[in-house]
């Protein structure tokens, strides 16, 4: 006995990859912020307390199984990847 093929099951095993996780370190209205989702957090301190916060809510996401992306807007227009296992601190200043 045959049974028809289902394509609904025939790709099931091929599940939709989650979309990127990305996390945005920007300027905005005078206090370094990450943007993430489309929201921006508090303030924070200076850039390297925005980038530090931003690489590790993405650790979290990419320990969950996420991929993610941290960027960081500089202020001079230049928009940086970081590496998630680099140390945040290595982050390059904005100019």
């Amino acid at each position: 006995m045959t049974f028809p093929t289902d394509a609904k099951n025939e790709t099931a095993s091929s599940v939709d990859a989650l979309p990127t996780l990305i996390y945005d370190i920007v300027r905005h209205r005078g206090h370094w912020r990450v943007l993430h989702a489309g929201k921006h957090s508090n303030p924070h301190a200076d850039q390297q307390a925005a980038t530090t916060a931003a690489i590790l809510a993405a650790r979290q996401g990419y320990t969950a199984g996420r991929t993610v992306l941290v960027r960081l807007n500089r202020t001079d227009g230049q928009v940086l990847e970081l590496d998630l296992a680099a140390d945040a601190h290595s982050a390059e200043p904005s100019v």
